[in-house]
């Protein structure tokens, strides 16, 4: 296991979080829970049918988990029914009939995050079935967005075999950013990486012109993005260091650095990769993950008013686990905000 890892497991422990996981009829669901239970990496609950997942667990030869809730049988609903539709009606987000809209809620998905609304599950991981799209639309509309960041974005947590870890952000919600969300997506990544890594953030904003070697109408939203970063440097609100627009290189090998951007904090060193859009963030975290060995973990959900993180839909059991720590670890780091 890579030394990072080891490290977000073993302050997971600590923790003791109880992080909840709607699609419990997955064998790979299944088994991630089965290990957390053993590592004592988290408290894991499932959601779903106790026979139907008991049935999948015997059939994988793997051990039910200890305690699955049925949104069906949970007394809640109605009283969370009733405060969804306040909510959504709150925020003019447009909802279903109350019959259609109570449906909804006994979705394993939106029950989940209700969970974690209402203070029952510590945080949330799901998935390994659901979209992208599924999971951040009810996570959006029943957990909210933390009105510190205004906006909710991804990263992924890369661990090459051979190299230091990093982050890469925005790699799946995000698809053309603005200026303001360039920069938001820098902070809430640097965020993550101290989070994740214990360590300074090192954070480049990536283009395919380092420091006005080239001139286009797209390298202007970069440099825009890094002129507000250094705004709220100076206001105090942001503090690691950051540099753009860098080329990919220049970001990261110290000799092209030097040569390129010879007055930079970053260049040449930087640990958290800031792309410009979801289109070169979605191909380089896989690229990187297929031709470098890396071990990708995530896209792991930032912004969120509470911790639910998703999970890639060709996810292993060990992904899931990972997701299990670090959701463990961000529950933590939220109680002691």
């Amino acid at each position: 296991m890579h030394t990072v890892l080891e490290r977000i497991y073993a302050r997971a422990r600590a923790v003791g979080a109880n992080v909840v996981l709607p699609e419990g009829d997955d064998p790979r669901v299944l088994r991630a829970v089965a290990a957390a239970e053993d590592r004592g990496i988290a408290e894991p609950w499932v959601i779903g049918d106790s026979q139907t997942i008991e049935a999948k667990a015997r059939a994988a030869g793997i051990r039910a988990p200890k305690r699955i809730l049925d949104p069906k049988a949970d007394p809640s609903l109605d009283d969370w029914t009733d405060e969804l539709a306040r909510a959504l009606d709150a925020r003019k987000i447009p909802h279903r009939s109350p019959q259609a809209l109570r449906d909804w809620v006994e979705d394993r998905i939106v029950y989940g995050n209700l969970l974690v609304r209402h203070g029952r599950a510590d945080a949330a991981v799901m998935g390994a079935v659901a979209t992208t799209t599924e999971t951040l639309r009810a996570a959006l509309r029943v957990v909210g967005v933390d009105p510190r960041f205004g906006i909710v974005t991804s990263c992924f947590l890369m661990l090459p075999p051979e190299a230091p870890p990093m982050v890469y952000a925005d790699c799946g919600v995000i698809p053309e950013p603005s200026a303001e969300q360039l920069a938001e997506i820098a902070v809430q990544a640097a965020s993550a990486y101290r989070l994740l890594v214990d360590d300074e953030p090192r954070v480049a904003l990536l283009a395919f012109s380092t420091k006005g070697s080239a001139a286009h109408p797209s390298l202007d939203r970069i440099r825009a993005a890094v002129d507000l970063l250094r705004e709220k440097q100076e206001a105090g609100t942001v503090d690691f260091a950051f540099d753009g627009e860098l080329q990919a290189d220049a970001a990261l090998v110290a000799s092209v650095g030097g040569r390129k951007a010879p007055d930079s904090s970053v260049a040449g060193r930087a640990n958290v990769l800031i792309f410009p859009d979801l289109n070169s963030g979605n191909i380089a975290y896989k690229l990187t993950e297929r031709l470098a060995h890396a071990r990708a973990i995530g896209p792991l959900l930032r912004g969120l008013e509470r911790p639910v993180h998703d999970l890639s839909r060709g996810c292993s059991w060990s992904d899931v686990l990972d997701t299990i720590a670090i959701a463990s670890l961000e529950a933590g780091e939220r109680r002691h905000e």
